[in-house]
């Protein structure tokens, strides 16, 4: 396997700075990984510009920078959330008996940080880590109804809404409607809007007052159910509010 060598030192540099835990300078570096001076001061300036390391102005010495700091507490609150929510989505699979979606906004996507699947032949299946619009189903609801008015409608101008389904809600005022019904109710459904043949129910996880994910359950028309439903809505929002007081208000990238 092919290795950038600037990318490997880069990578020891900062492994070093992390293990020694004190300041360091281009000199200690340089020495303790056989790197010269010139290479090891052009990666810091690098490095000190991504702000995965900084430069004290008075001893001349680096150390370990926030940018750092926030990436790791990205993976650690992405590992935490994943850890903690997983015993409680198994408990949810058990009672409503449909696949169970753990999923985190990127951007303009949803991203299933776990997805579970019930023990039954006809179920629905999706790969952890697949990725799914923002104006999809479910997940557009929940998701949108943690942003002010008027960012959700910032947000629909600019993306519209995709028709998927002929039950899909493509008009922005009655999608507005929806939003604040999920606000009030706490949690979200889907009428075969982002699939045919299938129904979702969602709610919100909160790390404190702050939104770090939702979860929904899937299932085809035929299992999902008008009589089955408020069961199932009843477990999702009960597992979210379980969730959501187990997480520390640290997990939040706002603090």
């Amino acid at each position: 396997m092919y290795n950038a060598p600037i990318i490997k030192k880069a990578i020891d540099i900062v492994r070093l700075m992390v293990r020694e835990n004190r300041p360091l300078s281009v000199t200690d570096i340089s020495r303790d990984l056989s790197i010269s001076k010139s290479t090891t001061f052009g990666i810091l300036r690098s490095l000190e510009q991504e702000e995965l390391v900084m430069k004290d102005v008075r001893t001349k010495k680096y150390l370990p920078g926030n940018g750092l700091f926030e990436l790791s507490k990205k993976v650690l609150r992405t590992i935490d959330l994943k850890a903690t929510a997983r015993p409680f989505l198994e408990r949810l699979v058990e009672l409503v008996d449909e696949t169970i979606f753990l999923g985190v906004r990127e951007d303009n996507r949803v991203r299933a940080l776990d997805v579970i699947e019930p023990q039954k032949e006809w179920r629905i299946s999706s790969p952890v880590g697949t990725r799914f619009a923002l104006t999809a189903g479910v997940m557009a609801k929940l998701f949108l109804s943690t942003l002010p008015d008027e960012e959700t409608r910032a947000y629909l101008e600019t993306h519209g809404l995709p028709r998927y389904t002929e039950n899909t809600i493509t008009d922005p005022e009655a999608f507005m409607s929806e939003i604040q019904k999920t606000r009030a109710l706490g949690y979200a459904v889907d009428m075969e809007e982002y699939l045919k043949g299938m129904r979702a129910v969602g709610s919100v996880i909160y790390s404190g007052h702050f939104p770090v994910a939702v979860i929904w359950a899937v299932g085809f028309s035929s299992s999902m159910n008008d009589e089955k439903l408020p069961s199932a809505i009843a477990h999702v929002k009960n597992t979210a509010s379980q969730i959501s007081s187990q997480l520390s208000p640290f997990l939040s990238d706002r603090q």
